[in-house]
């Protein structure tokens, strides 16, 4: 028995031994299995044992990104997901947020100068 057949979901997000994996119900179907290869996983298992493991180069945003899209995905299929609420949101993931590029805040706009061509009105 898998740990989703346990907590009766079809595929669970969790973290052990510094490692992200990405496990499904020991039956699940191929198309969910496609699903996940898809997403970038890495699959793994022998002998009946399936398991998705996220790849060791992926950073933290990278990996926030790919769980939301992830669950987003699998729901629309019908499938059921559980992430494990302290998998994302740690000092880890505020830290590779923060060096993001693409995540960090637009400055301020700068005030519009005056323009020359529409010089105001006084009364």
């Amino acid at each position: 028995m898998s740990l989703e057949d346990e907590h009766e979901v079809d595929v669970e997000f969790y973290h052990r031994d510094g490692t992200i994996y990405v496990d499904t119900r020991t039956s699940a179907p191929e198309q969910l299995l496609v699903l996940l290869d898809g997403l970038g996983l890495e699959r793994h298992g022998g002998e009946g044992e399936i398991w998705h493991q996220v790849p060791d180069q992926m950073d933290e945003v990278a990996m926030k990104d790919m769980a939301d899209r992830a669950a987003w995905l699998l729901t629309r299929h019908g499938f059921q997901v559980s992430i494990d609420t302290g998998l994302f949101g740690g000092t880890a993931y505020r830290a590779a947020l923060a060096a993001s590029p693409a995540h960090r805040p637009a400055p301020a706009p700068a005030a519009p100068a005056p323009s020359a061509s529409h010089p105001r009105r006084t009364r």
